[in-house]
């Protein structure tokens, strides 16, 4: 039987992945939020096929110990189990892993991050009676289920990883920007839908909108888009590709709405001349997996318009969502010469 997974990805997805503690109680009793955890792809050199994955673990309302964050790569990489362990963590301190391997671009696959971490037992039943003071049963509850809390608790996650030479991307290839459109000697990024993507009409409108994009025509891409949007607004539904190696993939349709709607904001601020179209979105832009690309197109247009210092601004605003990508390092080098 083929193998499926699922990739569900989500607007945090390329940066910082947050995983929630492992809880064992029902959802309507959960114990409290005593740790923050992120993932993210800190550096890639292509050249040497260095990858670093940063772990960090915060404690963020008790104390932890016997904190460990393990990676395991695919089989088919042979790379050894990489592992790192601190003894304790004091309430409010924060650590940070790195785990440093060795992989060629043209990796995409999955990386498992075996994180875990024992809260401390006092100050988590104190906390429980200080949130739940006038909820008897529920503190009850779960200060049972705190005391069964005797061993360290898994708080990892399961990281997709693209390794292109430009960049070392979060993500799956179905999902990821490529700097494929050419205008004015120039590459900007923009997500172009694989082929096989969706079913019935929103394949078919899928399929006309990437025609629209490589064709480099602001008009169709936006008629295209304005259809798009309103299938996947009024569907909500996940859009799947069988892949040939037997897996699914499923983007939710929020998220492939969010990357059409970066595509026609560089469409409009290239090809209307209108760079602030960008800045404007961008100003009010929380973190998330398109904002580093649009930083990146939008210090593009800038140099276009011989504005250095907004260009390198935008540039190391880019690189602060996403380190790992040597095309924008190596820009930005350019740039402050």
């Amino acid at each position: 039987m083929p193998f499926t997974r699922i990739a569900f990805i989500t607007v945090v997805f390329c940066l910082f992945m947050n995983s929630n503690s492992v809880q064992a109680v029902t959802p309507q009793v959960r114990l409290p939020e005593w740790n923050r955890t992120s993932f993210a792809i800190a550096e890639w050199k292509p050249d040497q096929s260095i990858l670093v994955i940063s772990v960090s673990v915060e404690a963020t309302q008790v104390g932890l110990s016997k904190i460990s964050s393990q990676l395991h790569a695919p089989e088919e990489l042979n790379v050894p189990v990489d592992r790192h362990e601190r003894d304790t963590l004091d309430k409010g301190d924060k650590a940070v892993f790195l785990h440093k391997i060795s992989v060629k671009k043209g990796f995409a696959g999955w990386f498992e991050l075996d994180v875990r971490a024992l809260p401390d037992q006092s100050e988590m039943l104190a906390l429980v009676a200080k949130q739940h003071a006038n909820e008897p049963l529920t503190r009850k509850i779960l200060e049972e289920e705190i005391k069964t809390i005797e061993r360290p608790m898994h708080i990892g996650t399961s990281l997709p990883v693209l390794l292109r030479e430009d960049a070392a991307l979060s993500t799956m290839p179905e999902a990821a920007f490529t700097a494929d459109l050419e205008y004015g000697n120039r590459k900007y990024y923009l997500w172009y839908p694989p082929e096989g993507l969706g079913k019935g009409i929103t394949a078919e409108g899928l399929k006309t909108y990437s025609a629209a994009l490589r064709t480099a025509s602001l008009a169709k891409s936006e008629s295209a888009a304005r259809m798009l949007l309103r299938k996947l607004e009024t569907s909500n539904e996940a859009i799947g590709i069988e892949k040939a190696n037997g897996e699914t993939f499923m983007l939710p349709a929020k998220v492939a709405a969010d990357l059409i709607g970066a595509n026609q904001l560089t469409m409009q601020a290239v090809f209307g001349a209108k760079p602030e179209i960008l800045e404007e979105h961008l100003s009010a832009m929380r973190p998330g997996y398109t904002r580093p690309f649009l930083y990146y197109n939008l210090a593009l247009l800038a140099n276009s318009l011989k504005k250095r210092t907004q260009a390198i601004k935008h540039l190391e605003s880019a690189l602060a969502d996403q380190p790992a990508w040597p095309l924008a390092e190596k820009l930005l080098k350019q740039l402050k010469k």
